[in-house]
């Protein structure tokens, strides 16, 4: 599992997310798009991406009034502030053997790799745990450059897709899955770390 930095285990704290952390998350998941996947979707719909049109485009709906089983989770650091988010809801297309979904995660750049990712798996897995869901799937785009933090985490590559647009990108994009068919298993193995 990958290891939290000294310096974040200090400053780092995850809570459920408020309708006033909104602004904050819709910053957070702009500047990810943006510096993440720069070369994967077409350059002009990254540059018409604002915190603006985020919040204006129906950004963090489930967030002021979540379906059941939906929550959010957000990462602090310091005087920081918001520095990441993660989503876990049940499955939003079927999946058979598969019911909890890890729905978003993004971090900002100058946060990754310090634990704050894995933090935030670890809430979204008690979360389903405690409403129900014994295994998990997500979402990965296949050029992401970060699918090995899935795989560390444990994850195990599913099967792929390509969505017909992309809601944000306004093209088609491949993905890939990973699968915890055993979230205990996961939520045990975060245990010891963060």
């Amino acid at each position: 599992m990958p290891a939290v930095s000294p310096d974040t285990r200090r400053t780092l704290t995850v809570r459920r997310a408020v309708p006033e952390d909104l602004r904050a998350m819709a910053r957070v998941h702009v500047a990810t798009w943006k510096t993440t996947y720069r070369g994967m979707v077409p350059d002009d719909r990254l540059d018409q991406l604002t915190v603006e049109s985020d919040l204006a485009g129906g950004f963090g709906r489930w967030l002021k009034d979540p379906p059941t089983g939906v929550a959010q989770f957000v990462a602090l650091v310091g005087s920081e502030g918001i520095i990441g988010y993660a989503m876990g809801c049940p499955t939003r297309e079927p999946e058979p053997g598969f019911t909890g979904e890890l729905g978003a995660i993004y971090v900002l750049r100058d946060h990754q790799g310090k634990g704050v990712g894995t933090a935030l798996v670890a809430e979204v897995a008690r979360h389903l745990l405690g409403t129900g869901h014994a295994n998990m799937i997500v979402w990965v785009l296949e050029r992401n450059p970060y699918r090995r933090f899935y795989e560390h985490l444990g994850g195990v590559e599913g099967r792929r897709r390509t969505e017909h647009p992309s809601r944000i990108a306004g093209v088609p994009l491949a993905e890939v899955s990973y699968l915890w068919p055993d979230l205990r298993r996961l939520a045990a193995a975060l245990s010891d770390g963060p």
